[in-house]
């Protein structure tokens, strides 16, 4: 009763937080396609070659087949590895072949569930890459998003292909937090990812603007 409790009080959280990013979300949509300066086509240009990325690995994704499964499972295990070194954890075991993975751990049972959830809604590549590009030169933006979109249509197809309720490390808690933690973490990372192209922005200072976007709406309270 006690551990339901948990869930349900969490799952409150987590839905204010998304309906807090959503208030970011509409922001950032507006400052895309309701720009005070310039025209919403020159802000979408920003976004240019990272959706030409996107369409590219769509059409050679099909040519990959084998590889590209191990692949997916190779990142669906490294990205709880990665989470659980964050979290402190300890790593027992990495494994990854083309149908399945396994990846053991040990440490504080309270950080298990960002380790579990880590897959479904955190794209590693891309961040790794918006990190770069943080310090890229001008010259070379154009070939770092390209390989973006690339990674963003990855972690896509891997989402549609990984996520479900027979997943055990989304059922081993109720469907509905393990849902609503995925949903919130993907709009919190949509948001990042979409400011981290603005000139006046990085990756660093995008994740530092959602969080205070996040807290303007509890000003007027």
């Amino acid at each position: 009763m006690i551990k339901k409790a948990k869930y349900l009080i969490g799952t409150a959280f987590l839905v204010i937080l998304f309906l807090l990013l959503l208030f970011v979300g509409t922001d950032v949509i507006e400052h895309i396609f309701i720009p005070k300066r310039g025209s919403w086509i020159g802000n979408l240009q920003l976004y240019m070659w990272t959706g030409i990325g996107f369409v590219v690995f769509v059409i050679v994704k099909r040519f990959l087949k084998e590889n590209l499964e191990w692949f997916e499972t190779f990142t669906h295990e490294l990205t709880h590895t990665i989470v659980g070194i964050l979290m402190f954890r300890r790593i027992h075991t990495f494994q990854a072949n083309n149908n399945n993975g396994l990846i053991t751990t040990s440490g504080n049972e309270k950080t298990l569930v960002f380790v579990d959830l880590a897959p479904y809604c955190l794209p590693i590549y891309s961040y790794i890459l918006l990190a770069f590009r943080a310090i890229a030169t001008h010259q070379f933006l154009w070939c770092i998003d390209l390989i973006i979109g690339l990674t963003l249509a990855f972690h896509f197809f891997c989402f549609k292909k990984q996520t479900g309720s027979y997943q055990p490390d989304i059922n081993k808690r109720p469907l509905y937090f393990s849902y609503t933690y995925i949903a919130t973490a993907i709009l919190f990372n949509v948001c990042v990812i979409l400011i981290s192209y603005w000139s006046s922005k990085n990756v660093f200072t995008s994740l530092w603007y959602v969080c205070q976007g996040m807290v303007k709406p509890l000003l007027f309270f």
